[in-house]
């Protein structure tokens, strides 16, 4: 079954500050190691891996966001998994507006959210990308989005017969906030087990000679 919420609020970028400032612990994805356009790869950040929504669509941008559009020059959608249970908080984007070529007719509900649990879709909702160019947009989520072991944000092509550019709309996601999710301990090769080992071997031979 599948539910909707309506709890997704946007925030402008200077109200968002002081709203957020007090949050608890939390696992921030941030794009900051994204140097290279990936295809088929993942991003991994803070134990959170992002994938494109399209196998063989460009995920890229560069340090810092995530180039969505709707028309697959880069791919129009990434979804995030941790190998956990986790909360959506909130995400932040800059919208680069639409590309119509006559009069542009209002576009509502043009990025769809979605949350996932055991690969059933547990709860979805819309944002309208703002048309004006630079615009920063934070979205915080409300308790619809907890509970989750997938999230995805995809950008939609505008339901309108206008006639607009491919891709249409673009936006870069600038960051996505989770409740904290561990990270896994990154195992230590066996050759440093061995390593290890000699050197202490060594300490304990030294003192009995001593």
């Amino acid at each position: 079954m599948t539910f909707h919420s309506l709890g997704a609020v946007m925030l402008s970028a200077g109200f968002a500050i002081g709203v957020l400032a007090g949050t608890a612990s939390a696992t921030t994805v941030s794009f900051d190691g994204l140097t290279q356009d990936l295809i088929d790869e993942p991003y991994v950040e803070n134990g959170v891996m992002v994938r494109a929504t399209i196998p063989g669509a460009l995920l890229g941008g560069g340090g810092g966001s995530i180039h969505l559009d709707d028309a697959y020059a880069y791919t129009s959608g990434v979804i995030f998994t941790a190998g956990s249970v986790f909360d959506v908080l909130r995400f932040s984007f800059t919208s680069l507006g639409f590309g119509f070529y006559d009069e542009a007719p209002k576009v509502t509900g043009n990025i769809i959210i979605r949350g996932f649990l055991n690969g059933t879709q547990i709860v979805r909702d819309h944002i309208t990308m703002s048309p004006v160019y630079g615009t920063v947009q934070n979205i915080v989520l409300d308790e619809a989005f907890t509970g989750l072991d997938a999230f995805s944000i995809e950008l939609l092509y505008p339901e309108t017969e206008a006639w607009c550019d491919a891709p249409c709309g673009h936006i870069n996601l600038d960051e996505v906030v989770f409740s904290d999710i561990p990270v896994a301990p990154v195992p230590l090769p066996a050759s440093g087990l061995l390593l290890g080992a000699g050197v202490l071997a060594i300490a304990a031979w030294r003192r009995r000679r001593a």
